[in-house]
């Protein structure tokens, strides 16, 4: 699906994904909630295509749709009582234009290896059992801990590339690739909603903490250092930084 196509189709559907996003807000009433059940639908929606309980259409519509819904509810639950649909509103064209082109590019490389035979239909040597959402293999290191010493976020972009655990060519990277979409992103999305609310409230000024862990790059660090900005001088987390969607930082205002 190209990029025009697939911007048509959300966009006849907007009034869909707004009320889907808010039964999934008021489900889950907080955004550590809603990524949590945002990987469990991760790990169910490549394991239900693995297993040939749905076709390649419907993997790829639902996929779209539920990046759409698990971002839109992001900012409603950051919102909260004030003025979510003026604000759903303005949200859909920066998640619109953050999301699809990254996914619909994620797509087409799902399905060439597919087609390519390096992903193979109801193979099922690999039980998502035996894997978290880490996209381990065999042999891998788990990066994922924070204990971790004498790895840096550069460096973990590396490993993860020598281990096959990010491009998506064994079932569990794959799941993994797909939470990236729509579970991790939903903590920025969050991020968006309470600058919006923020903003509307008159607050002249930003600054974003950064958790400075192991894990925490040097561009959120280098925010950190900054102190206080003038407000919408700093990005929210998830965005200038290559943390991305893992990014962590936090935004405080006055």
């Amino acid at each position: 699906m190209d990029l025009l196509s697939a911007i048509g189709m959300v966009t006849k559907r907007r009034s869909d994904f707004f009320s889907q996003a808010k039964t999934l807000a008021a489900k889950c009433k907080d955004q550590p909630t809603l990524e949590e059940r945002m990987k469990g639908e991760a790990i169910a929606l490549v394991k239900g295509y693995r297993d040939k309980l749905i076709k390649w259409e419907e993997y790829e519509r639902t996929l779209i749709d539920k990046t759409l819904v698990s971002a839109l509810a992001a900012v409603i639950l950051g919102v909260g009582t004030d003025k979510p649909e003026q604000k759903l509103e303005k949200s859909w064209p920066v998640i619109v234009g953050d999301m699809l082109p990254p996914l619909l590019t994620f797509l087409a490389e799902t399905k060439t290896y597919i087609d390519s035979g390096v992903l193979r239909l109801g193979d099922q040597t690999l039980d998502f059992a035996d894997y978290d959402l880490l996209g381990a293999v065999p042999g891998a290191v788990d990066i994922g801990i924070d204990e971790l010493e004498n790895i840096n976020p550069e460096q973990i972009g590396e490993l993860e590339a020598e281990q096959q655990r990010a491009q998506g060519k064994t079932w569990p990277s794959l799941a993994e690739r797909v939470s990236r979409y729509l579970a991790t992103p939903t903590f920025s999305f969050f991020n968006l909603g309470q600058y919006m609310v923020s903003q509307d409230q008159g607050f002249k000024e930003m600054r974003r903490v950064a958790k400075r862990d192991k894990k925490c790059c040097i561009d959120c660090k280098q925010y950190d250092s900054m102190g206080w900005q003038p407000f919408g001088e700093l990005p929210i987390p998830g965005k200038g930084c290559r943390c991305y969607d893992r990014c962590r930082c936090f935004l405080e205002y006055r």
